[in-house]
């Protein structure tokens, strides 16, 4: 980074002396009163913004001796995503075959399709030990080309059930390893998925639970909600809960559901291509649950945050313009952080604030409307904690002076370049080329018929102390902990019906795989994921047209 005066008080520890910059361009901070200067000035010290000036104003401070950086565009917070499976973008769009009902019908181990498609792929990733790191660098550099910062839905497990590899370039909101930006968890014990009672009490530890709430739109994912209701009146619902999806809640539902608390996860491209139909995102808001958003996973969504803000504003335009462009930018900002308790830390740009950025080209017209309308060709800048990690050349030499630079790869009409280097990344990550993964998803993918059904033992570097690490997948062999948690149903007797089979790993035969293309970075440069796209038979009449406009 540009060098400047010696580190400030107050600057995170291990923070270069010397890492201060300027940025110049229009500072859309997000904050609660929106405030934005049309030609503002943001001063960055280490980690955290220093200041936010009008261009016309003296530097403030330390900053006389350090060169402005004018970006030509518009400063917005980086886009904080509430729900991934981050594992699962490395595979494609899939021509979803119908309509259902709720999760069950299309993620269990009776619908060949998905097992053929998704995940028999997945169990042979996960289980190759020289293709997971490469599966970790692949989605993590697919979050930053998409506009995104911080992100959700990651699970690694080894026969001690712990985690390590996301801990790279990208925020995880699972594994932040900071005292001011708490963890929020997404997998919950078995038994207490199994009990609301135990559910409550879990709810009352001092962390936001990620929960698939009522997904799907029939009888059978509203009853995953009315599972909540233990005792006439009493609801293992508090302001600790945070509800994926919730398509299936009604109106009264969400006054339930806001009167305790509750928040919710919105993921409208996704709700529409496997059940026809989003939440009611009108009732959720005249309840007042407060909302962010999450592009779910690839396999039937939008590939980052950058294009699930499209997808949203064509579904609050079909619901009767439920949301304004600065209601849904802040969705992916300052709200999404509200949800999380960061937003002392994250959100919105503010002096004290974790310098976590999104530069688009352009400052005309209306900032949150720019802001949904730009492509991913038209990121300019993402930076995490100050680091500038993608963007174009010239920005990205000026603000990472010395880094290794990588070109991101389909950018030929304007290139753009990655810094993938992080001195805290798992080792297995950290020397991995975003090429390299990438060449090694290209052909395992490619030859997943002739894929051999147990690995090769794991490199010396994937074991510590007799552990071997994989990746924990969502339907498949139980771990003693719900990733993708939910409370089961609650049948006539009053007893919990489980919550459908996970798929038995045995059943996984090579032979019956086919092979599958490694998804696209981003939407502006993958003609296949605009095709399937505007074959799915699921979405509203004109919406895979306008969405693919918008994405283009």
């Amino acid at each position: 980074m540009p060098t400047g005066a010696d580190t400030p008080a107050g600057t995170p520890a291990g923070t270069p002396a010397a890492s201060r910059f300027a940025l110049r361009g229009r500072i859309v901070t997000l904050d609660e009163p929106g405030t934005v200067l049309d030609d503002g000035i943001l001063y960055v010290t280490g980690q955290l913004i220093e200041d936010i000036r009008p261009a016309t104003a003296p530097a403030p401070p330390g900053f006389d001796q350090v060169k402005v950086v004018d970006t030509g565009g518009s400063v917005y917070p980086g886009l904080i995503e509430l729900h991934n499976h981050l594992p699962y973008d490395v595979l494609p769009l899939w021509l979803v075959p119908k309509k259902y009902g709720n999760r069950s019908q299309w993620g269990g181990s009776g619908n060949p399709a998905y097992h053929r498609l998704v995940t028999g792929p997945m169990t042979a990733l996960g289980e190759d030990p020289l293709l997971m790191p490469a599966v970790v660098r692949y989605v993590e550099a697919k979050a930053l080309v998409n506009g995104t910062t911080t992100s959700q839905g990651i699970a690694l497990f080894s026969n001690a059930g712990a985690r390590r590899m996301y801990r790279g370039v990208i925020r995880n909101v699972e594994q932040t390893d900071t005292p001011d930006l708490p963890e929020a968890a997404s997998r919950i014990a078995d038994v207490e998925a199994g009990d609301a009672a135990k559910f409550l009490a879990r709810l009352q530890q001092p962390h936001r639970l990620l929960l698939h709430l009522a997904e799907g739109v029939d009888d059978a994912a509203r009853a995953h909600f009315q599972a909540l209701q233990f005792q006439p009146g009493t609801w293992a619902i508090t302001d600790n809960l945070v509800g994926i999806h919730c398509t299936a809640l009604t109106a009264a539902d969400f006054t339930t559901f806001a009167a305790h608390g509750g928040s919710m996860v919105w993921s409208p491209l996704s709700n529409l291509l496997l059940y026809g139909q989003t939440a009611d995102i009108a009732a959720a808001k005249k309840a007042g649950v407060l909302m962010g958003l999450g592009s779910d996973w690839s396999v039937s969504g939008s590939k980052g945050l950058l294009g699930e803000l499209k997808a949203a504003r064509l579904a609050s335009t079909a619901a009767g313009s439920v949301f304004s462009d600065r209601e849904l930018a802040a969705m992916a900002t300052r709200d999404a952080a509200r949800i999380l308790r960061w937003d002392h830390a994250l959100g919105s740009l503010r002096p004290g604030m974790r310098a976590d950025l999104l530069v688009v080209d352009g400052a005309q017209g209306d900032p949150y409307t720019a802001l949904i309308d730009a492509r991913d060709t038209d990121i300019r800048l993402v930076a995490i904690d100050g680091t500038a990690r993608y963007g174009t050349p010239a920005l990205m030499r000026a603000l990472a002076p010395g880094a290794t630079l990588e070109p991101a790869p389909g950018s030929a009409q304007a290139p753009l370049v990655l810094n993938l280097h992080d001195h805290s990344a798992d080792p297995v990550v950290a020397g991995l080329t975003l090429a390299e993964a990438t060449d090694r998803l290209t052909r395992a993918l490619d030859t997943l018929p002739t894929l051999p059904a147990h690995p090769a033992p794991p490199p010396p570097a994937l074991v510590e102390g007799g552990v071997r690490w994989r990746l924990a997948l969502d339907e498949i062999q139980p771990t003693g902990a719900e990733l993708r948690p939910r409370l089961p149903l609650r049948t006539a007797a009053g007893t919990l019906s489980p919550t459908g089979p996970l798929i038995d790993l045995a059943t996984v035969a090579p032979e019956a795989l086919e092979a599958v293309v490694l998804d696209g970075l981003t939407a502006s440069t993958d003609t296949t994921f605009l095709t399937t796209l505007s074959g799915e038979t699921n979405l509203p009449t004109d919406y895979a047209d306008q969405l693919s406009h918008l994405l283009k």
